[in-house]
């Protein structure tokens, strides 16, 4: 991290691994998947390396990871953009190509096999639950540290009650990655989140009337 902890300005950093830790496109997947005891090493090792580098004042968010069960139970009976033409070709026949290929961004998700699927929650919660308790428990002397959910039914609950289908929240060429919607919606659910969580972390900026002063009024940016 190119940081100077004496003469820079504080820092906002994300902690946000949202699925890295339990996806891989490997045959025995769940071989590959990270232990919740690995987890807690390294988020702690982590943030011992954070304390060191950023100044004094900074800011750390951390989020669970997702559960990415949502992906199947959304896309199961959809057809994917590859099928359009014949109306052939759903998603989860995409997902067991993939999986053939052994090319799949995650095995444990992008998958027919429910209990496969499940479990890649379970591990997932898991380790999120594991980041939530190392936020808790590591008192840094350089910044304060807070836990988020990546909370993907609130996305689809803030996204249908405006008319929106939940379907829209995922990529739908890859049918795994958040969509920009997603990262809208997500945008909107962690400002409010870090504002419960830190009131005081967004101020105006002290300096807009110089700025305006200098290249004018750009409408916002």
């Amino acid at each position: 991290l190119a940081r100077n902890p004496k003469t820079d300005q504080p820092l906002l950093l994300f902690y946000s691994l949202i699925g890295n830790d339990v996806c891989n496109g490997h045959a025995d997947t769940i071989k590959d998947m990270t232990l919740p005891e690995d987890m807690r090493k390294r988020f702690r090792s982590t943030l011992q390396y954070l304390d060191t580098q950023l100044p004094k004042g900074s800011h750390v968010f951390a989020t669970g990871l997702a559960d990415g069960r949502v992906l199947f139970d959304t896309l199961k009976d959809k057809i994917h953009p590859i099928g359009d033409w014949r109306q052939d070709i759903t998603y989860p026949d995409i997902y067991n190509y993939l999986n053939c290929l052994e090319s799949s961004p995650c095995s444990g998700w992008m998958t027919t096999n429910e209990t496969l699927r499940n479990f890649t929650s379970e591990r997932a919660a898991n380790l999120s639950k594991v980041v939530q308790e190392e936020a808790k428990l590591f008192k840094p002397t350089n910044f304060d540290v807070h836990y988020m959910d990546y909370n993907i039914q609130r996305l689809i609950q803030m996204w249908t009650s405006t008319g929106g289908k939940a379907a829209d929240i995922i990529e739908p060429v890859d049918g795994f990655h958040p969509s920009q919607v997603a990262n809208f919606l997500l945008a909107e659910y962690y400002w409010e989140e870090m504002n419960k969580l830190v009131p005081s972390l967004f101020r105006k900026n002290p300096h807009n009337a110089e700025i305006k002063k200098l290249f004018g009024d750009q409408g916002g940016y």
